[in-house]
């Protein structure tokens, strides 16, 4: 008999051969026994137990079900993953030392999971593993893997990593090697972008502690992209109602994900035009360039004629050999968990103290301490014999893809200020000549022309003087307006007035009013100008 750490949620714990004569398990939440049977028993027959036709047998079977009172007790949990100092995938627990009860995983529906296992540890580390050495982005994915394992240990949030690049780049090719850490099957262990947030959350569910491997984020539509996103790496589902109207407890969840596309998340969210990438989806969901500049996304193809011929075997590879190698990095790590978790954060801290740029912002500092995640868990996974690489290996491809990712992002500065910057730029180069006045009647245009929705005029120097309602409504909308006049600045994009605040607009005389107004003024910059001449404020 099953049941949780709270005495509740109990089960039978059914055991049988299927014609095969291949033995099944299963945890049935009794639950299942209120209803008429037609539901365990559709279980029962997809795993292939042989139930004779007709109420009698049925009844026989419900009856033998519900008064059965095994001894024997087990622990029965919800979810895979950790739970305390045991590791529960849907057929296997790993612990440290023999449990006083078994601990196993229940659950009423009928799932499908990829934790399946094919080939031997030493295949896998001979066919797959030995080809990562000397690719970076291939040792990273991998080392990913073994990471989603260790957020539990560390207390580092969930995220991912974002696979960017032309196609036939080799991104799916990653996304195969680093699945087979944990699994595959006759479809792999990759799941599709192409769902709903929704449908996306029941994955995660089913991926707790593990690592999950989404393909082609261009299946999927802007707006479900962003939202699937950012609810991955929260860790957790959305609150929904029970049929008597009290709380659902969501889903919950640890997990590292990998990713690929031929565009950024950010492109991606910026398909629906209301959408913006924020600074916290950007710094969850990091992007990695899949180019190399050698041989698509791989660097050594190991005696390979071509990329593509190298992708072949690792497809191949993937095929079959599967799954083993996270059970055996699960089977060292149980042993000493609290020592592997101080080591895991001594080998972040020391690779963010080589990788972290001078200056670098509070989100880039997070961005390296995953990264920093990512290589000791490899260097870890190294030490193990689980993947047969030398010391060095998961930490220097570690290095090379958190500086594709900052090549990328182009700066080490705040994701939203360098957004907000975009913005403005980009509002000057579209309506900096049809909704800016001259410096002789702020009214019109330089071709006479009456301005429609004015928003300033521009200044003989080429300095753009905005109504600071216009600024702070239209030109800075989404931001924090203070924050980047401030940022504005410093980039020498936006005039100080006369006390040196670039909070505060300027004492501006406007054009054919002959009045004074208070006005921001952007300098030429701004649209890549210099400036012309020199013009003062009153």
């Amino acid at each position: 008999m099953t049941r949780d750490a709270n005495g509740e949620e109990w089960g039978r714990l059914t055991e049988f051969k299927d014609p095969d004569g291949h033995t099944h398990s299963w945890s049935m939440p009794t639950a299942l026994l209120a209803g008429d049977g037609n539901e365990y028993c559709g279980r029962l027959l997809e795993q292939g137990l042989n139930i004779w036709p007709g109420r009698n047998a049925r009844d026989g079977l419900h009856e033998y079900l519900t008064r059965c009172r095994p001894t024997a007790r087990a622990r029965a949990v919800t979810h895979i993953g950790w739970h305390g100092d045991v590791f529960v995938l849907p057929d296997a627990t790993f612990s440290a030392e023999a449990e006083t009860e078994k601990t196993i995983y229940q659950s009423a529906a009928s799932i499908t999971h990829h934790f399946a296992v094919r080939g031997t540890l030493e295949s896998w580390r001979g066919e797959i593993a030995a080809r990562c050495v000397g690719n970076s982005r291939l040792t990273f994915g991998v080392s990913v893997a073994f990471a989603a394992a260790l957020l539990n240990l560390t207390g580092d949030e969930s995220g991912g990593f974002h696979i960017v690049g032309p196609s036939s780049l080799g991104k799916t090719t990653l996304l195969r090697v680093a699945g087979s850490a944990w699994g595959g099957g006759s479809s792999g262990y990759l799941r599709q972008w192409r769902a709903t947030s929704n449908g996306i959350e029941g994955v995660a569910a089913l991926h707790s502690d593990t690592l999950i491997c989404l393909d082609e984020i261009a299946q999927v539509g802007a707006r479900e992209a962003g939202e699937a996103a950012y609810m991955l790496a929260n860790g957790q589902g959305k609150s929904r109602a029970k049929r008597d109207g009290s709380a659902r407890t969501p889903f919950t969840w640890r997990i590292l994900f990998l990713s690929s596309g031929e565009i950024s998340l950010a492109d991606k969210i910026r398909e629906d035009k209301r959408g913006r990438a924020t600074a916290g989806q950007q710094v969850r969901v990091l992007d990695i360039s899949a180019d190399t500049s050698r041989f698509g996304l791989f660097e050594n193809l190991h005696g390979a004629a071509s990329g593509q011929e190298f992708a072949d075997s690792l497809r191949a590879a993937t095929q079959r050999n599967y799954g083993t190698a996270a059970r055996a990095f699960l089977s060292e790590i149980v042993k000493e968990t609290q020592r592997i978790a101080d080591a895991i954060r001594r080998a972040q801290g020391e690779f963010v103290s080589r990788n972290l740029p001078t200056g670098a912002t509070e989100q880039v500092r997070r961005a390296a301490m995953r990264f920093g995640l990512i290589a000791a868990a490899g260097e870890l996974a190294g030490a193990f014999g689980t993947t047969g690489w030398e010391s060095g290996i998961a930490t220097d491809a570690a290095a090379v893809c958190f500086a594709a990712w900052l090549e990328r992002r182009g700066h080490s500065g705040p994701a939203e200020i360098e957004a907000g910057i975009e913005q403005v730029r980009t509002f000057f180069a579209l309506h900096g000549a049809s909704r800016f006045g001259t410096s002789t009647d702020s009214g019109v245009d330089a071709h006479g022309r009456t301005v429609l929705n004015r928003a300033g005029f521009r200044r003989t120097d080429g300095s753009f003087c905005v109504f600071p309602e216009i600024y702070r409504s239209e030109i800075t909308a989404g931001h924090d307006w203070r924050a980047l006049a401030d940022a504005l600045a410093v980039r020498s994009l936006l005039r100080r007035d006369s006390t040196g605040k670039a909070r505060m607009p300027a004492a501006i005389w406007e054009p054919g009013s002959g009045r004074t107004i208070r006005m921001f003024v952007f300098e030429p910059s701004v649209v890549g100008e210099e400036v012309a001449g020199d013009e003062h404020e009153n």
